[in-house]
């Protein structure tokens, strides 16, 4: 009879104990929930942005910097991710926690990287040679210029030229464009004929001659203006053989 009774009182001791300790780790889950949701140290402090291309990383800082002081496991993510697409030259964002206090945003881009300019309205061009968005001004992108082909009867929607030639050579000059440093950009592309193609690096204009070999034509361009050999002039590579120079 006693060892029932001992047996009786140490399962109902044992009952109480599981139900203190489930209580414990109840409260301490609790604890650290409401800890994680309202500490400083979890709030919002940085955001980094990367795969910029036309998009400046200011405009977009700008436009995010209200989430700076939330706490970074409350955040809306799928509205900062709709509020980045809400921008044209955006085609995707994928968002990762870094850390306790930082964000780190990666963008891939529309390629939309060349404007031209008619009747006073620039015009924003996609690789495929399509007119994709009609601007007063540039803002606070960073396009680059094209020049030699007549859009004054073109609109949105509308592709620039004829043929399937453009949208390779623009390509290529956007896999450039994305990986030249700043002060080497490319500032101006002349598309007038396709069988010479120019462009140009701060003063120097650089004939290309047709898209053949484009990136390692440019590559030879790009070294030559960083080693000093040019300031301005014209480097003319169209032509086999050793690049033609003139400083003037």
């Amino acid at each position: 009879m006693n060892t029932n009774v001992n047996k009786f009182v140490i399962k109902k001791r044992r009952k109480k104990l599981i139900k203190r300790i489930v209580l414990g780790l109840f409260v301490f889950i609790i604890g650290i929930i409401i800890f994680i949701y309202k500490a400083p140290i979890f709030n919002l402090k940085k955001i980094n942005i990367t795969g910029l291309v036309t998009i400046s990383n200011e405009s977009l800082q700008e436009k995010l910097k209200y989430n700076l002081g939330q706490n970074i496991f409350t955040l809306d993510y799928n509205k900062i991710e709709k509020e980045l697409k809400a921008n044209p030259y955006v085609q995707d964002v994928i968002i990762k926690k870094k850390g306790i206090s930082t964000i780190n945003i990666s963008v891939v881009e529309n390629k939309i990287a060349f404007y031209l300019i008619s009747n006073n309205k620039i015009k924003a061009i996609n690789n495929e040679g399509i007119i994709v968005e009609e601007l007063d001004d540039l803002g606070d992108r960073k396009l680059t210029k094209l020049s030699g082909v007549d859009v004054s009867d073109k609109t949105v929607g509308s592709k620039i030229v004829d043929g399937n030639e453009l949208p390779k050579v623009l390509d290529t000059f956007y896999k450039m464009i994305e990986v030249i440093p700043e002060e080497f950009k490319i500032s101006e592309i002349n598309i007038l004929d396709l069988n010479n193609i120019i462009c140009y690096i701060g003063n120097v204009e650089i004939i290309l001659g047709d898209s053949l070999g484009l990136i390692d034509k440019v590559n030879i361009a790009l070294n030559l203006i960083e080693q000093g050999t040019i300031t301005k002039g014209y480097i003319d590579l169209s032509l086999e053989g050793r690049p033609v120079i003139k400083q003037s």
